[in-house]
């Protein structure tokens, strides 16, 4: 039962912690609660849909290039000149709302409401035990994302460029930094590791309409409990998350997994808003 909770965490926690790292990548560097990160997940499972039949496992690759080129869009013609005319991070988030709603609803008048599944149900076996070879490949490249952040982040000039937009954007755009530029490489890598989780999800547990809010929420909870401004935090944090969610699901039922999330982002909001991989800074 332990083992199987445990995998069960590795499982979930891996899934949002794709989507929990993509957010935070793009709110270190435009710092509002973008909602149309939820869209590009969404539009990148049913663009799996779509190219699935003819180009099988192939079709991971137009779809990740159709999420980064939507995510670059959004920052190019809707956020940017938003934040040109001096738009408060609150009207970028009406503005990611109304947009949201937008794709959720083209994508239910275009595939309808119904649940739709990608699955084969090719299986792997691990030595220990059998699991979908898709909830295998999740965790892998939830593993393989955060390794690559972390180096591109820490180890390349743009990666230290992007952590300075974090820290302070006005003085990085002060001393000369093109911010406008490096928002717009880093929403092209939010929307590839969203474009990503969009197939690996759609693949496991098939999509609807809704479900990119839903995941993104999940992953937002996730950013939090870590820490809003730290990348490890969003990794650990989504395994948290997922580890919490489960416990509940095998204590009670399934219906209590939103329940304990809801409840625990509440609980951090109010007793440690910093996240738990985040200092608290002093007055």
């Amino acid at each position: 039962m332990l083992l199987q909770l445990l995998i069960n965490t590795l499982i979930v926690g891996s899934g949002y912690g794709l989507i929990a790292m993509a957010f935070r990548l793009m709110y270190s560097v435009s710092p509002f609660f973008n909602l149309t990160l939820g869209s590009v997940v969404a539009v990148s499972a049913y663009a799996a849909l779509y190219f699935t039949p003819s180009l099988r496992a192939g079709a991971i690759f137009p779809v990740v290039a159709i999420a980064a080129l939507l995510s670059w869009a959004l920052e190019a013609f809707a956020y940017k000149p938003m934040r040109d005319r001096r738009a408060s991070p609150m009207i970028l988030l009406v503005a990611s709302l109304g947009l949201y709603t937008i794709f959720e609803s083209v994508i239910s008048l275009a595939f309808g409401v119904k649940y739709h599944a990608l699955g084969d149900g090719a299986q792997i076996y691990l030595g220990f035990t059998t699991m979908p070879l898709v909830q295998f490949l999740i965790i892998i490249f939830n593993f393989a994302v955060f390794a690559g952040l972390s180096v591109f982040l820490h180890h390349s000039f743009m990666g230290k460029q992007i952590r300075a937009v974090n820290d302070e954007a006005a003085l990085a755009h002060m001393i000369g930094m093109k911010t406008d530029r490096i928002i717009m490489i880093v929403s092209v890598i939010t929307g590839a590791i969203l474009g990503l989780s969009g197939v690996l999800i759609g693949y496991d547990t098939g999509m609807e309409p809704t479900m990119g809010f839903n995941l993104l929420f999940k992953g937002i909870i996730a950013a939090i409990i870590g820490g809003m401004r730290n990348l490890r935090g969003a990794f650990f944090g989504a395994l948290f998350l997922a580890f919490s969610e489960n416990v509940a699901v095998w204590a009670f039922a399934s219906e209590w997994r939103d329940l304990v999330a809801f409840a625990i982002f509440i609980t951090f909001l109010y007793l440690r808003p910093q996240g738990i991989f985040q200092k608290k800074v002093e007055a």
